[in-house]
């Protein structure tokens, strides 16, 4: 039986009996397929009770009916399980949190990496409550970005806050323009991962907006 170059679609055969299988299969597959999504995206092993339709990429070492089709989609369809091969580009949202995964050079990864929570210096804590505290992450294109914000009990204590992680820090020092109780005041993000500030205020002083390419 012949298939469709990109989602492997069956095509039906010139006299082909029971056509309405065939046919049914290729929907099936689109219906799972077009606006993809995946249960999760490191399981291992069959779960017990599919329904029709759910999907998950297949985490490594996998087991049972899965064994073999490490990173591939495991679709249960028709009471079985069917195994649609990835091609580069695909992308399928991921239920489990909510993240964008991509299949680039082999490989099923999330679009954006997951957060960095940096330690503070200087006597900062994380502003708390209902406020997003200090950290930053990567898309896969290498956009950094930093947000949430912070308090003082002690006094404003400019300098050196933290440190990004090497892979997220700019090629070139770069100054941004911070928001705080006070008013603006001014951040650097260093090329060997210093994040310093000045003129901050120990009330608040936030982070959000900043955004950079990682150096290459």
């Amino acid at each position: 039986m012949s298939n469709t170059p990109n989602l492997a679609l069956p095509l039906l055969e010139t006299s082909q009996a029971q056509k309405e299988v065939t046919h049914n299969e290729a929907l099936a597959l689109l219906d799972v397929l077009v606006q993809a999504r995946v249960i999760d995206a490191v399981t291992a092993a069959p779960p017990g009770a599919p329904t029709q339709g759910q999907a998950w990429i297949v985490g490594p070492a996998a087991t049972d009916a899965w064994a073999g089709h490490d990173g591939e989609l495991a679709v249960w369809l028709g009471g079985q399980w069917v195994f649609p091969e990835p091609q580069e580009g695909w992308r399928v949202y991921n239920e489990d949190d909510g993240s964008w995964w991509s299949f680039v050079g082999a490989a099923w990864s999330a679009d954006l990496g997951a957060w960095q929570i940096p330690a503070l210096n200087l006597d900062w804590i994380g502003l708390g409550g209902a406020w997003q505290n200090p950290r930053y992450r990567k898309t896969r294109d290498g956009l950094v970005t930093i947000e949430g914000a912070m308090q003082n009990g002690v006094a404003a204590n400019d300098g050196v806050i933290f440190t990004l992680l090497a892979g997220f820090r700019p090629e070139a020092d770069l100054i941004f323009i911070g928001y705080s109780a006070g008013g603006a005041y001014r951040i650097n993000v260093q090329a060997d991962g210093d994040v310093e500030v000045s003129g901050s205020n120990m009330l608040f002083s936030s982070f959000s907006g900043i955004q950079f390419y990682a150096a290459p």
